[in-house]
């Protein structure tokens, strides 16, 4: 069973911090980041407890903005009726054009070949043979 309250994030297959939405002991979601340098890490402290503010912060970067073109669109393809930045991230597992960060929700086996958007770049072997 897929756990949406837990998640890892990935970068390619390497899990890069680990989020968990409602802590056992209570309070806001608790972030363990296993690398360092702001850039890629999930929050700025290594580990501990995060904001609300700070999550959809995070959020933001990780779902196409409302105000795209195409957003109605692009929702509809999704199986969504409304903009919703956490349903967004859970159809699309927070997947970018830009980079190669990504959500694995506890429960799944998902690889970066799985949910790669520039499979051309990463795997040429696998597109080449679908050719």
């Amino acid at each position: 069973m897929i756990d949406y309250m837990q998640f890892d994030v990935m970068l390619f297959d390497e899990i890069i911090a680990t989020v968990n939405l409602k802590p056992k002991n209570g309070g806001t979601p608790y972030v363990v980041n296993y690398i360092t340098g702001f850039n890629k890490q999930f929050s700025p402290n290594m580990e501990g407890h995060i904001t609300l503010e700070e999550l959809e912060a995070w959020l933001k970067w990780r779902v196409f903005p409302s105000s795209r073109v195409n957003a109605d669109e692009l929702l509809d393809a999704l199986g969504l009726n409304a903009y919703n930045k956490w349903g967004i991230v859970r159809k699309t597992h927070g997947v970018m054009a830009d980079d190669e960060i990504w959500l694995r929700f506890k429960g799944e086996t998902l690889t970066h070949k799985d949910v790669c958007l520039r499979k051309e770049l990463y795997y040429p072997e696998e597109s080449s043979i679908q050719e």
